[in-house]
């Protein structure tokens, strides 16, 4: 994973391995804060919910998520995953 940061005054460049953050441990850590309803906004928890009903996240889903980002390597064929332009002219981009 690549962040790259750029502005006016610095470029920021940070390589990372993917797998240190899409892994089945950080899964387990996303499933249990996005199941814990008080750590998330009213307007997140009508987006989560289907049909207003409390359905939680399930660990093979977020499994199968985070396979699913680290397999669109191959399909963004060097395009960014996330681009950010601000109003001042700074760039982040993110490359898995």
């Amino acid at each position: 994973m690549r962040i790259k940061i750029r502005s006016t005054e610095r470029n920021f460049n940070l390589w990372l391995p993917t797998r240190l953050f899409l892994n089945p441990v950080s899964a387990a850590i996303c499933v249990k804060v996005v199941n814990n309803q008080k750590f998330i906004g009213s307007e997140a928890q009508s987006l989560l919910s289907i049909n207003n009903e409390n359905r939680e996240l399930s660990h093979s889903a977020m499994c199968k998520l985070f396979r699913t980002v680290r397999k669109s390597r191959r399909l963004l064929q060097g395009q960014p995953l996330v681009s950010v332009n601000s109003a001042d002219g700074e760039v982040v981009e993110i490359w898995i």
